[in-house]
């Protein structure tokens, strides 16, 4: 009989990890969409597109 108690104890505690750990995946991705967030790659994109423009080799984009 203890060992069920303890089986559904388990079982429960999983669940409910899982269950905040999906919460807190679509919160992030909902303040990344919200915020528009650049994570560490885009960044460095963002970094050396400045850079060219900085110099001159590219030149802004200045709508039409």
């Amino acid at each position: 009989m203890n060992s069920i108690g303890e089986a559904i104890t388990t079982v429960f505690g999983i669940v409910l990890v899982a269950a905040i750990a999906l919460e807190i995946r679509q919160r992030r991705k909902r303040l990344r969409e919200l915020y528009n967030v650049l994570d560490a790659e885009d960044r460095q994109l963002v970094a050396d597109l400045d850079t060219l423009v900085a110099n001159g080799i590219l030149q802004p984009y200045a709508g039409g």
